[in-house]
């Protein structure tokens, strides 16, 4: 039964899609101004309208601004807000190859070693001494001394200046420049 109203609706659209069509063409073919030739009419419009215009695509431009912002700050509060009262966090992460690494997390109040790779997660121990706990917890909250990060930033300056060097071509022809600028900059720090 499905099938047969199915099939007659659809033989009713394209009978009326036919019909506006051929009906189209037919009132065009008999005043016989099918082919003729008229000339561009110039717009009407005022700049009232079009000043409604402007103002209605600001509106709504405003209007989709505000609902990003408002769609935004709420998933940001769903995605951060803790999961319980003990949310995990991952402590340190020891990179083995590709789709390998060892993680030091915590969970629920326990400290875990986890062995990770694409296939599986395995508990490798779990950490209870009160002396390696507060030795994870300590190292969190160090983080890097200001001098620490200056000393690595350099270092990797200094590497992708040795990349430069090597690779002259590709990093463009005016390297000199940028060594003279470079070498100016280190006279003005002493």
């Amino acid at each position: 039964m499905y099938n047969y109203l199915r099939c007659c609706g659809s033989i009713l659209i394209i009978f009326s899609i036919v019909l506006l069509l051929t009906n189209h063409g037919l009132a065009a073919g008999e005043t016989g101004e099918y082919l003729k030739y008229q000339e561009p009419q110039p717009p009407t419009s005022s700049w009232l309208a079009a000043s409604g215009y402007v103002v209605s695509l600001i509106l709504t431009f405003l209007l989709v601004l505000g609902l990003a912002y408002f769609t935004s700050r709420f998933l940001a509060q769903k995605i951060n807000a803790p999961a319980g009262l003990n949310s995990g966090k991952i402590h340190t992460t020891l990179p083995l190859g590709p789709n390998r690494a060892v993680y030091v997390i915590e969970i629920a109040g326990k400290f875990m070693v986890l062995g990770v790779t694409e296939q599986t997660i395995s508990l490798l121990k779990e950490i209870t001494s009160p002396e390696d706990i507060e030795q994870l917890k300590a190292q969190v909250n160090i983080g890097f001394p200001p001098e620490q990060f200056d000393n690595i930033f350099h270092r990797q300056l200094l590497s992708i200046k040795q990349l430069n060097k090597k690779f002259p071509a590709v990093f463009g022809s005016d390297t000199h420049e940028i060594n003279e600028k470079e070498h100016e900059n280190d006279i003005r720090k002493r």
